[in-house]
Formats: structure tokens, C-alpha cells, sequence
């Protein structure tokens, strides 16, 4: 696809056409395998950010062309097992290299690792939740009955001071920007019914339902963005979802019992709390490494 892109100049939708599929569905892959080529070893002469424009792709194309075919094969290691403090550092590092939206990127992936909360109730989150009208940060927070699923208030904590720095960062850029701002000096000159994470035109994440015969409501626009997010920190396996188990996982491992994890994940059954704190199986050869 790459090949036909570069070197014979057909479009998105041209090399799509040909294969059948959609022309997003080729530039989302085409996207992976440059940020995954990136990710092991920079291309020389072609800045990260250039990896997001075509034209760019284009100006560089022989160089493009030459790295990836040089590239040993992406799909050979294993399922990231586990986001810790190494990999969560050089993933960020490298979301900030390849993101055309880094502030907003790194605030989006702290938050859902930080609170827990499901896509939907981070798209549905406002500036008030966070920011307190005198412009402090509110690490003790909730989301309100129309936020949280299944339509019960329950706590929610940005008691981090990573997730904070950087959540503060996208909000200065919001207001440099003037985006979502108000004409007070209250909620750092913010609108405080703002969405607290908006898209790249500076607009709320759509939300709607999933199907004609399916009302319950979903936000497919910031599910594919947090995908974007993983693919450009190199994260591979990393979900959403598995973001959620992480968090249960750690929240058990400091002593959280299954009613605390139920309130703090918005969960109604010991069965959803028992099945997110279900562990990928490890490799023996893995389990037994180094173990003294």
C-alpha cells in the first residue's frame, strides 16, 4: 500500500478502492507501520511530525521507502504485559514526538490510566469537573449522574501529579488558542461547561448511539483517537479497556477490596470487578525469568 502511495502517486481512496476497503482503514495502517518504523529507529532526514502529511511522505519518498523496507518484521513481539513506569515514560515521549495534538494526547491517555473512567464519561467530562472556579485543580472530583454510566454519581480522582501537569498543559494551549474560553476570570478563564477534552477543530466528541437497533450511546470519534494515542506510543495490545483492567489490577495490588473497585470503576457486579482483574497468562518462559 505504501508502494503504491509513494511511488506510483495513487491516493488514499485509489490504493483503497483497489483492496476493497475503506480509505481510512489504509491510511490508519499505513500511519502504524511508519510510526512502528519510527519507533526503532528514526528516518533519516524525515522529522516525526512529517509521518502525519502525505505531501510530506511524498517529498521524502525514497527515503520513506528505504527504511521500511529495510525494517525487520513489526508483527513479531509480543502483546505489551505490562505499562510500567519505563514504558509509560517512553510512551509518552514518543506520543509527544508523533502528535499533531500532544498536549490533548498525553492529557487523554493520563487521565484514562489515572482515573479509570470509560471513554464515554471522559467525553462527557467539563472543565467544572476538573477545575474549580477559583482555577485550582480538583484531584478529588465526580462524575455527575449524566456523566457516569448507569447513571449513578460516583467518585473520580486526578490525584496524580503527572496526569495534572499535564492536563494543565492542554487547557494553557486551550486558552493561548482561545478555545472553550470565557470573558470571566473564573475556571482560568474557561467555560466551565466546556468539554474538558475536545478534537482537534476544537469541538465536543460526538457522541451518539451505536446502531439503528442499538440506543445505548457510544463515542466511536474518541475510541479511535485513544487507538491513534497507543499506535504512536508504540503500546501494542494496549486498549482501552485493557487501561481499565490495569487500573483494577493496581488498585487490588494496594489493597482495594471489590466494593471500593466497583464504586471507583462504575461497576454493578462482583462479576465485572472479577473479570477485570483478570490477568493475561504469561509465558512459562516468561513467569520463570529471573526470578531470583
Amino acid at each position: 500500500m505504501l508502494g503504491e502511495l509513494l511511488e506510483q502517486g495513487r491516493t488514499y481512496r485509489e490504493v483503497a478502492s483497489g483492496l476493497g476497503v475503506c480509505h481510512t482503514t489504509v491510511e490508519r495502517q499505513i500511519k502504524a507501520l511508519l510510526w512502528s518504523v519510527a519507533r526503532r529507529s528514526p528516518i533519516p532526514g524525515v522529522p516525526d511530525l512529517d509521518l502525519a502529511s502525505l505531501a510530506q511522505l511524498r517529498f521524502h519518498a525514497d527515503a520513506v521507502m528505504a527504511a521500511v523496507r529495510a525494517a525487520p518484521a513489526l508483527d513479531d513481539s509480543p502483546p505489551l504485559a505490562d505499562l510500567d513506569e519505563a514504558e509509560l515514560l517512553g510512551g509518552i515521549r514518543r506520543i509527544r514526538r508523533l502528535s499533531e495534538n500532544a498536549n490533548r494526547d498525553v492529557a487523554l491517555v493520563l487521565t484514562l490510566l489515572c482515573t479509570g473512567a470509560k471513554p464515554l464519561e471522559i467525553a462527557r467530562l467539563r472543565v467544572r469537573d476538573y477545575v474549580d472556579e477559583d482555577g485550582s485543580a480538583r484531584r478529588e472530583s465526580c462524575l455527575p449522574e449524566g456523566t457516569a454510566l448507569h447513571g449513578r454519581e460516583r467518585p473520580i480522582y486526578f490525584d496524580s501529579d503527572r496526569t495534572c501537569q499535564a492536563i494543565d498543559a492542554y487547557l494553557e494551549e486551550r486558552v493561548r488558542r482561545q478555545i472553550g474560553v470565557n470573558a470571566r476570570a473564573s475556571f482560568r478563564g474557561l467555560d466551565p461547561e466546556s468539554a474538558l477534552f475536545l478534537t482537534a477543530k476544537g469541538q465536543p466528541f460526538r457522541i451518539r448511539a451505536r446502531s439503528a437497533s442499538d440506543q445505548r450511546p457510544s463515542c466511536p470519534v474518541l475510541l479511535e483517537t485513544y487507538s491513534g494515542i497507543f499506535r504512536r506510543a508504540g503500546w501494542r495490545g494496549v486498549t482501552t479497556q485493557y487501561a481499565r483492567r490495569l487500573f483494577a489490577q493496581r488498585l487490588a495490588g494496594k489493597g482495594a477490596d471489590k466494593e471500593q473497585l466497583a464504586e471507583l470503576l462504575g461497576v454493578a457486579t462482583d462479576r465485572s470487578v472479577k473479570r477485570l482483574l483478570e490477568r493475561r497468562q504469561q509465558p512459562l518462559s516468561e513467569l520463570v525469568k529471573d526470578l531470583v
